[in-house]
């Protein structure tokens, strides 16, 4: 996935943070592009870049906390890495 704009990051957020239940919600997203050469004999052999995105959703009950990462965007994922976070904060 390309890296996003703040507005697509922003909107991405405000609706991981709006399926949240738990007493606190915390979601993060980073983004990275990366590129690599090869060379062989002196001479490029390959070369070719990668970018990555990911968000990581932190769910809070009292003192409990779970944390659970995702790398795609619909809205289906993003609500089971909601869910996912507040599961393992309930068994905190």
């Amino acid at each position: 996935m390309a890296i996003l704009s703040q507005t697509e990051a922003q909107d991405i957020l405000k609706k991981v943070i709006s399926f949240s239940t738990a007493d606190e919600c915390e979601a993060n997203m980073q983004g990275s592009l990366q590129g690599n050469v090869r060379s062989a004999r002196n001479s490029i052999s390959t070369a070719g870049a990668t970018d990555n995105v990911s968000l990581a959703v932190t769910s809070y009950f009292g003192k409990r906390s779970g944390t659970a990462t995702c790398n795609q965007f619909d809205e289906a994922t993003l609500r089971r890495c909601v869910q996912r976070a507040e599961e393992i904060a309930r068994l905190a």
